[in-house]
């Protein structure tokens, strides 16, 4: 940990700021007059925004579904690390994985280094299509893991949809 460090005004007014123990922020306020000195710690905070998307793709050999998982960082931190983890539809299997993700048994895990506020990361993998794969095939995302903390649960989870008509013929949404 480190030690809380700041610098402070004049005893006149002012303030400051800075860091002190890992993954918190303080802010101090000196009141007018008195020179007393008002420290607040608040732990860093980063609001992961998760986004599921799906195209059809036509491969050469096997027609696809490319799914896209995106971590929005909106901040107010950047994030030194995050994981989305997919579920897949019974009886599918992932290929075609990103750097950085894995599959097993009906998921995809996905971990992604450093996000700055503001930015964002994308990974992605396929879903082959056979002669049976028809209907509905829905992939949805799920934050699972980030640091710092995730205080908005809100947008933690996001679902693609693509329905498959025919082995060529699909649209997603």
């Amino acid at each position: 940990m480190s030690s809380p460090s700041a610098t402070v005004g004049s005893a006149g007014g002012g303030g400051g700021s800075g860091y002190g123990p890992a993954d918190t922020a303080f802010h101090t306020g000196v009141r007018a007059g008195d020179g007393s000195l008002t420290i607040t710690y608040a732990p860093a905070a980063t609001d992961i925004d998760v986004r599921v998307t799906a195209q059809p793709r036509v491969g050469i050999l096997v027609p696809y579904l490319r799914y896209t998982l995106t971590a929005n960082n909106a901040g107010p931190h950047a994030a030194t690390s995050a994981t989305i983890t997919a579920s897949l539809p019974r009886g599918t299997s992932a290929t075609g994985l990103s750097a950085g993700c894995t599959t097993s048994a009906g998921t995809v895990t996905c971990t992604y280094e450093a996000i700055a506020s503001g930015a964002r990361a994308t990974k992605s993998f396929d879903i082959p299509l056979h002669l049976l794969s028809l209907g509905r095939v829905s992939v949805t995302g799920t934050r699972t893991a980030s640091t710092p903390i995730d205080p908005n649960a809100s947008n933690d989870t996001s679902t693609a949809n693509c329905t498959v008509i025919s082995i060529l013929l699909a649209t997603c949404s």
